[in-house]
């Protein structure tokens, strides 16, 4: 084997490398479709420079001419590719060139692989074979078919390279590879002109080929080195922000929670100030010596109504702040619970002689596990909250059901009172803590419901609309083997 052979072989399996190197890339950023035309340029340079190793060493006109058609099956798809990795690298939009150059390549191979680009029998006599050097005569006459595919290859390659120069101007990164793709060219055009002149110089092209391989290389992995660089700033920008988005929302959890309690504090300030007034005059009416005993009584009431509803609001903030942990117990009949606590939400000191509570309980439903006394609980608060709803009159009507959650099986207890309803605002706040709309209450009811239902792995559904009543759903799975709340 010659030595300009042996070189060939050696660039050859370069190309090889680079282009398998490439093509693995692709494979893992799928984004960057340069990689895939890069790794093409390099397997049409591979099979050109293998090709023409064989054509250096060759030793009859059969092999040098098959030798010479494997070089262009390398160097028609290197064209091509090259025009796309050009148009992609510089970001240029010319689809329709692209896909003619590609077209090119491809009825190129053709031809070469159905024989029309040489005829074996117009053999250079003059060469001599074995000599094992590489030189610039025609070896085998190239047909009008080839030269016309040939021609076109040429036509797309220097489009390609027009394009890299005039991107180049602007863009140092590209300045390198441009100039050693310059070179290549001029090799190339040097070789063109040897053989016509008919001399036998070393063959340029076929060695400077390498040039431009190297400097794209150099473009990609300095595009590499810039994203590394890219990231970094990104992730150190993002701890930056993240770090921001720590302290301030330290920031607005310390700010809500001194609204809170500021809201808090509001509302008890509130709901203890009138009581606290009311027995005031109360007492005071009481040590009067005039006082008349029907009136004593009438005071004593009154203190034993303010008192009740200071305790109310102190076990509504106690059960508010306290943690919700259901405890196991026996099953719970809920038809039973609903009627208990119906009964002990009506029989409170309030009239509610205009109201009409219906309980349509007769549909079989099964037992929960829960803690009763949390579960009655819940309930009182949604009934009393449907008997406010109903200054003037009107009906509840109080039904259970089976039901699921998840598609967990789960036991319903539908409220659905005739009062003035709620409209949008009023609903979407309902159940936030320490909203009301009532001049009395701390707003506290509806959350410790939701609470309540939560714990459980339960919801509480809510449906209404102002002058149209509310419909409340207590959902709670009849099982306990997951506390976990719903998605829904």
């Amino acid at each position: 084997m010659s030595w300009t052979a042996a070189a060939m072989f050696a660039w050859s399996g370069i190309f090889a490398f680079v282009g398998v190197y490439y093509a693995a890339l692709y494979i893992m950023r799928r984004e960057h479709a340069e990689y895939v035309s890069f790794a093409g340029l390099c397997g049409g340079l591979c099979v050109y420079s293998a090709s023409t190793a064989f054509t250096i060493d060759a030793v009859s006109p059969a092999d040098s001419t098959f030798a010479q058609c494997m070089q262009h099956v390398g160097v028609m798809p290197a064209t091509a590719f090259f025009v796309d990795f050009v148009l992609r690298l510089t970001e240029e939009e010319h689809p329709r060139i692209r896909a003619a150059a590609m077209g090119n390549a491809g009825l190129g191979v053709c031809a070469v692989l159905a024989g029309l680009f040489f005829d074996p029998a117009h053999a250079d006599p003059a060469y001599d074979w074995g000599r094992g050097e590489l030189t610039n005569r025609a070896i085998a006459e190239m047909s009008a078919v080839g030269m016309t595919f040939v021609g076109l290859g040429v036509l797309f390659a220097s489009y390609g390279v027009i394009v890299l120069f005039r991107t180049a101007r602007g863009r140092r990164d590209l300045r390198g590879a441009a100039l050693l793709t310059g070179v290549a060219l001029a090799g190339g055009a040097w070789d063109v002109l040897a053989r016509l002149l008919d001399i036998t110089p070393i063959n340029f092209s076929s060695h400077a080929a390498l040039l431009p391989v190297l400097g794209f290389s150099y473009v990609l992995v300095g595009r590499f080195t810039q994203i590394d660089r890219q990231l970094e700033d990104r992730t150190q920008e993002l701890a930056r922000s993240y770090d921001y988005l720590r302290v301030t929302q330290q920031a607005l959890v310390k700010k809500e929670q001194l609204a809170a309690v500021g809201e808090l504090s509001a509302v008890i300030a509130h709901e203890v100030r009138n009581p606290l007034a009311i027995i005031k005059n109360a007492v005071s009416g009481l040590r009067r010596k005039e006082l008349r005993p029907e009136d004593g009584e009438t005071l004593l009431g009154i203190l034993d109504e303010e008192t009740d509803r200071l305790n109310r609001l102190i076990n509504d903030l106690l059960a508010y702040a306290r943690p919700i942990s259901p405890e196991r117990g026996e099953p719970v009949d809920v038809r039973r619970l609903v009627m208990h606590a119906v009964e002990l939400a009506a029989g409170g000191s309030r009239d509610i002689s205009h109201i009409e509570i219906e309980l349509e309980l007769d549909n079989e439903v099964d037992p929960v596990e829960g803690d009763e006394a949390l579960l009655r609980h819940a309930l009182i608060n949604i009934v009393d909250n449907a008997l406010q709803a109903m200054p003037l009159g009107g009906t509840l009507t109080v039904s259970c059901r089976n039901t699921d959650i998840d598609g967990r099986p789960c036991v319903a207890v539908d409220f659905h009172d005739t009062g003035e309803g709620m409209d949008t605002i009023v609903r979407s706040r309902a159940r936030d803590p320490f909203f009301t709309t009532r001049q009395t209450g701390t707003g506290l009811g509806l959350a410790i419901v939701d609470r309540v239902a939560r714990a459980h792995g339960g919801l509480v559904e809510l449906e209404s609309r102002h002058g149209q009543g509310t419909r409340v759903s207590f959902l709670v799975p009849r099982d306990r083997s997951s506390m976990a709340p719903p998605t829904s």
